[in-house]
């Protein structure tokens, strides 16, 4: 997700300014909203002449929810029924509810490009999410919920490709970069189950429940910082001469505890550079570049030339965790 443009978006100027722009409420509600535009669109717009007959007529979002993903079955299907039994005087209604927010570990703290512009300098990070998503349909009648799961099963599955689910992105144009991915997996809807309504004995509430195991969804952080201030998320911007000849260089100590986090410094970064840890058990990295040991081991740190399909090794270091 390299930027070679003019930036839209503001760049962060501080690391707490970025974790307020990739916050996980942030990220889950953006991906839900989005999920909500795609599944919305078979009922009442772009994607409705896919579909030549849709029974329900109205049908109601709500995205406001999310469950834990550590419940047993049995308390998740009680929790998913008093969220229907709240919502029941607005059925049919489809529920989408998140899991949480899970990043993709072999991805965290790499650079995925930079540039020098005068005396600016800009570094840009993947930021790479996982966020366990779970569609329920519901509706007052069997019959009706019935064919709302079959319309979940297919835009989830056989029509995701035509109808723009695999991939689903923001507007450049106002500097939105992030993209979300639908799983690129088979997605199972579960059968039709149905709910008592407290108080009355003869009406029930008919849902059924797709789950996606993960949507992706990635975006880019951009970094700015003055050529002068030389330091900043553990990399050392030098002189363009010198990035062209100089090969980089790892500074970290060559032993860690194991309850220490570090920063670590790179010189003579590539845009074509990649920094990269031998195995994310032992230590991972955050944007920032600030080193977290997990357990007691040996790790190597890598600075990886991504600039062919024969990656290159061009440096590394290998610390003990101990």
């Amino acid at each position: 997700m390299e930027d070679s443009g003019e930036i839209l978006k503001r760049p962060a100027r501080t690391a707490a300014e970025a974790k307020r722009y990739f916050s996980p409420d942030k990220i889950k509600t953006l991906t839900k909203r989005v999920i909500q535009s795609y599944v919305e669109s078979f009922f009442t717009g772009a994607n409705m002449s896919i579909m030549s007959s849709i029974s329900p007529s109205s049908v109601n979002f709500n995205i406001d929810k999310s469950f834990d993903q550590k419940l047993d079955p049995t308390q998740r299907k009680l929790q998913i029924a008093r969220y229907f039994n709240e919502l029941r005087n607005v059925l049919p209604a489809i529920l989408i509810m998140d899991g949480g927010v899970i990043p993709v570990s072999n991805n965290i703290g790499q650079l995925g490009s930079q540039t020098l512009r005068g005396n600016e300098w800009y570094g840009y990070y993947p930021v790479i999410r996982a966020i366990p998503i779970t569609v329920v349909a519901a509706a007052r009648s069997v019959e009706e919920a019935d064919e709302m799961s079959a319309l979940l099963s297919l835009i989830f599955n056989e029509l995701r490709n035509i109808s723009g689910g695999s991939y689903m992105t923001g507007n450049k144009e106002e500097g939105e970069t992030w993209v979300i991915h639908l799983p690129n997996e088979p997605v199972e809807v579960s059968g039709i189950s149905d709910t008592e309504v407290p108080g009355d004995p003869v009406e029930k509430i008919w849902h059924a429940e797709a789950v996606l195991a993960s949507v992706l969804y990635e975006d880019v952080v951009a970094i700015k910082r003055q050529v002068s201030d030389l330091q900043f998320g553990g990399v050392v911007v030098n002189s363009p001469n010198m990035l062209d000849t100089l090969l980089p260089e790892i500074v970290i100590p060559d032993v860690i505890s194991l309850n220490q986090q570090i920063t670590i410094l790179v010189t003579n970064m590539k845009d074509n550079y990649r920094v990269v840890l031998s195995d994310s058990k032992i230590a991972t990295l955050n944007y920032q570049m600030l080193l977290t040991p997990r357990r007691p081991g040996p790790l190597t740190i890598k600075v990886v030339d991504y600039s062919s399909h024969h990656r290159t090794i061009v440096q590394s270091k290998t610390i003990t965790i101990q």
